[in-house]
């Protein structure tokens, strides 16, 4: 089941942002920074930047892009997912070894389906990092935190 909510959160946030009525142009690897929230500020849809809900220090390589984002404030959950250049192997260990430079314990890493899934925890929480191929040179990364304070 939380496979489909991922996909379903995911889907409304694609959604959320074609219902747009602006349009953004960028060049480069940067994607465009929207927010949509709901009424009462407890959802928060984004793309194109970290949430300031990910734990600080948390590593992004340095050339990734940030699409889809989500805030479910009232469930301390915060979702990313970002792509990179490289392909499943390299991206995963770019994660087991930068997570616990930054104060995180990984606490499994294992094949899943076509991809990888570590999961980890430290002092503000704990969550998972989905990594999957998305394309020649390419992969994807679907992060999960969720706020342990």
């Amino acid at each position: 089941m939380p496979s489909r909510l991922v996909i379903l959160v995911l889907w409304l946030a694609l959604l959320a942002a074609a219902c747009s009525d602006s349009t953004t142009i960028t060049t480069g690897t940067e994607a465009p920074s929207t927010v949509t929230t709901d009424p009462a500020g407890s959802i928060v849809f984004g793309s194109g930047s970290v949430p300031e809900t990910m734990p600080g220090g948390f590593p992004i390589p340095e050339a990734a892009v940030i699409g889809s984002t989500l805030i479910d404030r009232d469930r301390g959950l915060t979702e990313m997912v970002m792509r990179a250049k490289a392909d499943v192997t390299a991206l995963t260990a770019f994660f087991e070894t930068n997570l616990p430079v930054r104060g995180f314990t990984v606490d499994s890493s294992r094949e899943e389906g076509d991809g990888r899934k570590i999961e980890f925890s430290g002092d503000d929480g704990s969550g998972t990092v989905d990594v999957t191929a998305a394309g020649q040179g390419v992969s994807q990364a679907l992060i999960t935190f969720i706020d342990g304070s």
